[in-house]
């Protein structure tokens, strides 16, 4: 914690500071940037910070001035990225949860060294995987120096670093500048969320529109300096996701900051910008649905977008609204989001050939387009003779909807592809989705047709790994198959977050295949002990096998090398370990017949007020146990299906004063709510029912699982509380 005051602080000379540096009393802090849907933690910056002796922690508003007049920040700069690299190195080698770690750069250090050489150098000296460094530059930094500042993001982006722009709006016209610079993501200014009464519906619609731009861009988008929960709702609804600010987390030491994250138990720990933004959108619509309304439509759609689809919209199938969300020049502009007048272009500007076009607008006639997707509930393929700027070929509709498509859920994703190849578009009919609806991975057809395509890996070099998940038949013979259902996603997320720039496929019940095009053989080796090792704090074990190849044409007996391996590593795993995990699944069942009345004693144990429901709960695997039900939640319950989360879902709707549903929902995400709970021991939230009466939750940990909590709602009658608990 920061001890000092500007009363207190003297002023230091330049002598001081670099005495202190000599003597060791600089530091950095991380300050974790978070997710406001999920509450995950998705990366960290690195602060600086002098531990003076007498004075304490001083923060680098009273040292820095003075180094950047003296041209010294650079020393002071070096010292923290090789702080930070040695710091993530540890990480590694520990096994330890990682995020992503950002640190500053300034002009000064662009004049002074090459940034991008120093920085590589620099993780190559200590193995660290250049996803886990990225580098913020200010805005102004850009764009005082714009080509020279270009060019080192260029060769950071070479290295495999990724470039955050800070301060973003702070000073210059940063909206113009956007379209010619490369960055994974710009940083909002905290100046952005100063609001009063004066200018707030004025700066929330400019910040609406830079976060709309942004997404346009494909750039991701965090706001820094958020302290309120209104400004966190705030910004969430204006579809600004990611957030830095102490609303979630002051700047902590390392040792703060590997404890918060040894605490997590997901596995989300490895986030990369780009492929995030690309996955999902989380921008609303005037309904208030999500952009994209199914995680699986939404990777089918962006996974064809990688490909180069020259369009991606979304179309309202009740009211016929049609938004673009990304259009390749080549297709023309509508003057209109009207999904009919967006087909008559289409017919005016030849991009759909005069003798399919009749056939074209018969079939995208929109109630006989919606009642056949609502009724069959399954996405459509077509494709039509195009004449673009004078060359003929092919153009693809690909119109995906989700599993829920209705009258209440009536958005469809279109994706439009230009000069489609015909072997393509020959194959592309011949299947459907790519991905595994259970685990959100690429398919067993999504491998057989990659494999096939061999022109994917030309020239490269390939790693393909094999992971078989051990004991699967086990877990769901002594556990349920929703348990086995849940280790096969943690699998699948402990995937993506070892390798979530390469290709990852489900091909199997309990198989799984990373073929990898980013790493070599060792750095494949070193990312698999890891996952495994995580995997096994978790439960949960895994046999794995590799081996490279040299482009497609190899790649066949490159897999077959590593299923073999995978298979004898199984066996030995077996020989040595069998009986052993056999005896612990069934002391596991066994346990679980303790659990009810432990948590019965657990409640007392920490309440000591009046209550009305009572409930252990895990969100995340939408399970509970009662233990005090109220009639009327046993009957919502029952309505929906035993579902928490839906029961949660329609007591909000129906039993919560409309001023407090939008804080209300928070507690639907089962990110948000386990750290809170484990930053503060306990989570409390009063709200108003419809009724006027008022009530109390109050959220505790499990000493049983890392996964449940426990939630108790207490009556309005109950010992004094404070104010701020409720939503008034």
């Amino acid at each position: 914690m920061d001890r000092h005051s500007d009363e207190e602080t003297p002023t230091f000379t330049l002598d001081d500071i670099n005495h202190a540096f000599d003597d060791g009393e600089f530091c950095f802090y991380l300050q974790p940037k978070c997710n406001a849907v999920t509450g995950a933690i998705v990366g960290m910056e690195a602060l600086i910070r002098w531990n003076h002796p007498e004075y304490g922690v001083i923060t680098p508003d009273r040292f820095i001035p003075l180094l950047e007049q003296a041209k010294m920040v650079t020393r002071f700069d070096f010292y923290i990225w090789r702080s930070v690299c040695e710091m993530l190195a540890r990480w590694q080698r520990e096994g330890r949860n990682t995020v992503p770690v950002s640190v500053n750069v300034s002009m000064t250090d662009i004049d002074a060294v090459d940034v991008a050489r120093t920085l590589g150098d620099m993780l190559d000296r200590y193995g660290v995987d250049p996803g886990l460094l990225q580098v913020e530059i200010t805005e102004s930094v850009i764009a005082q120096n714009f080509e020279v500042v270009a060019s080192t993001i260029h060769d950071l982006h070479e290295c495999g670093i990724a470039v955050l722009m800070d301060d973003f709006g702070s000073a210059y016209s940063s909206l113009n500048m956007l379209k010619d610079i490369n960055v994974e993501a710009i940083k909002l200014d905290m100046k952005f969320l100063d609001l009063n009464f004066d200018n707030e519906a004025k700066g929330l619609k400019i910040v609406e529109a830079v976060i709309d731009m942004a997404y346009q861009l494909r750039i991701g988008v965090i706001a820094e300096g958020a302290q309120t929960a209104q400004q966190v709702n705030q910004l969430r609804e204006l579809g600004c996701i990611y957030i830095q600010g102490y609303f979630f987390f002051k700047p902590l030491t390392v040792e703060q900051a590997e404890d918060l994250l040894e605490k997590r138990s997901d596995c989300h720990q490895f986030w990369n910008i780009s492929r995030d933004l690309r996955q999902k959108d989380y921008r609303k619509s005037h309904g208030g649905r999500a952009l994209l309304e199914s995680s699986s439509v939404a990777a089918h759609a962006f996974e064809l977008l990688e490909k180069g689809v020259s369009e991606i919209s979304r179309l309202n199938l009740m009211t016929g609204e049609y938004r673009v969300i990304r259009r390749d020049s080549v297709l023309p502009e509508v003057p209109s989001d009207d999904f009919s007048d967006y087909c008559e272009t289409l017919v005016d500007e030849r991009i759909i050939h005069p003798r399919d076009a009749m056939k074209f607008l018969t079939f995208m006639n929109l109630p006989d387009l919606r009642h056949r997707l609502f009724d069959d509930r399954r996405s459509v393929f077509t494709y039509f003779a195009s004449e673009i700027e004078a060359e003929s070929g092919i153009v693809a509709f690909n119109i995906l909807v989700s599993d829920e498509v209705g009258a209440d859920d009536p958005w469809a994703v279109v994706l439009v592809e230009t000069n489609l190849p015909f072997d393509l578009l020959a194959r592309d009919l011949q299947i459907g989705y790519r991905q595994d609806s259970l685990t959100g991975l690429l398919n067993r057809n999504a491998y057989d047709a990659d494999v096939r395509r061999k022109d994917i890996f030309a020239g490269k070099s390939v790693v393909c790994m094999y992971v078989d998940l051990i004991g699967l038949h086990e877990v769901n013979n002594h556990l349920g198959h929703a348990k086995g259902d849940k280790t096969l996603c943690d699998v699948a997320d402990a995937a993506r977050a070892f390798f979530g720039d390469d290709r990852i496929y489900r091909i199997g019940g309990d198989e799984f295949v990373v073929l990898s095009s980013s790493h070599t053989l060792e750095q494949t080796r070193k990312q698999a002990f890891y996952m495994a090792t995580q995997l096994r704090d978790r439960g949960c074990e895994i046999s794995v096998g590799m081996a490279a190849a040299h482009g497609g044409d190899d790649l066949p007996k490159a897999i077959e090398q590593a299923e073999t391996e995978m298979r004898a590593a199984k066996k030995a795993y077996y020989a040595q370990n069998g009986n052993r995990r056999q005896a612990r699944m069934l002391n596991e069942k066994l346990e679980g017949i303790l659990v009810h009345s432990q948590d019965m004693e657990q409640l007392l144990w920490y309440l000591h007020v009046r209550y009305t429901v009572a409930y252990v709960v895990d969100l995340r695997a939408d399970t509970h146990r009662p233990i005090v039900s109220g009639q009327l939640f046993l009957r919502m319950l029952r309505e929906h299906g035993g579902s928490f989360k839906e029961t949660i879902h329609a007591y909000c709707d129906e039993m919560v004063a409309p001023q407090c549903r939008s804080s209300f929902q928070l507690l639907f995400d089962y990110e948000f709510v386990q750290a809170r709970v484990r930053a503060t021991g306990a989570l409390q939230y009063g709200y108003t029912k419809t009724n006027g009466e008022r009530i109390l939750i109050t959220i505790f940990p499990s000493r049983n699982s890392a996964h449940e909590t426990i939630w108790v709602f207490s009556k309005a009658d109950l010992p004094q509380v404070e104010e701020e608990l409720f939503d008034d």
